[in-house]
């Protein structure tokens, strides 16, 4: 089953959330869109979901929220999703460079406008539908590519960047990021099809032909570790991704 049309909205300020929220409901019904709408006020609560492995289709940030930066947060969005339509809602006049050089599709002051915000949302409406499905997105030294997560084989975390082992052998290699190889890839495990076997390595599990004690074996030939903290992990994983 496809994943809902998903909203984000965080921002400190609960009196300035309901209204954002309001005018982001007004104008799913005005689009007979039908979506899910979440909100945080603890960007702290936010940041541990995102980090966490929930990930939404459009993000409303704040700037500034008791001590947490919303450019921050948008940089860490950007680090796993450079694609991810990205709106500020903000008071403050002065980060509008800084939310720009994380790819914020606009940057809109309060007492918000209604008209501003919906042309905002049509737009990242619009960047959303064009982003495809199912993709792996690299940063690779100053671009972004993004791959098919079918024909991604396995991803190995090296000391100064992440291989990705493609199904026709081709090997790209994308920068490091700034959070834990797991924290970083948890939508992907999440989506059931991939599987962590070692601390260095993630394994599309289309691709296993059989399970060993300390390694999986790969129908391309390759052998893939599975450290004794996963094996379990690798087991219960693989037989409920079988059983579908």
């Amino acid at each position: 089953m496809d994943k809902k049309f998903s909203i984000l909205i965080c921002d400190y300020d609960k009196h300035d959330v309901r209204i954002i929220e309001a005018m982001a409901r007004e104008w799913l019904a005005e689009n007979e869109r039908d979506a899910e709408v979440t909100v945080f006020t603890d960007p702290v609560k936010f940041r541990e979901s995102f980090v966490g492995g929930t990930s939404y289709d459009i993000y409303l940030l704040g700037v500034s929220m008791h001590g947490s930066s919303g450019i921050e947060l948008g940089r860490l969005i950007h680090t796993r999703y450079p694609n991810a339509p990205l709106i500020y809602v903000t008071r403050s006049k002065g980060h509008a460079l800084e939310a720009f050089s994380v790819n914020a599709l606009r940057y809109i002051l309060k007492p918000v406008d209604y008209m501003e915000f919906v042309s905002a949302l049509d737009f990242a409406y619009i960047v959303h539908r064009a982003v495809p499905r199912n993709i792996v997105t690299v940063r690779l030294p100053g671009a972004v590519t993004n791959l098919n997560e079918d024909d991604v084989v396995y991803i190995e975390n090296n000391v100064r960047s992440m291989k990705y082992v493609m199904k026709d052998g081709e090997i790209v290699n994308g920068n490091r990021r700034n959070i834990s190889f797991e924290n970083f890839f948890a939508p992907l495990l999440a989506s059931g099809k991939f599987v962590q076997s070692h601390k260095s390595f993630i394994v599309n599990m289309n691709y296993i032909s059989s399970l060993r004690t300390s390694s999986i074996r790969l129908s391309t030939g390759i052998n893939i570790p599975i450290s004794r903290r996963h094996i379990a992990e690798v087991h219960k994983a693989y037989e409920k991704f079988n059983a579908k």
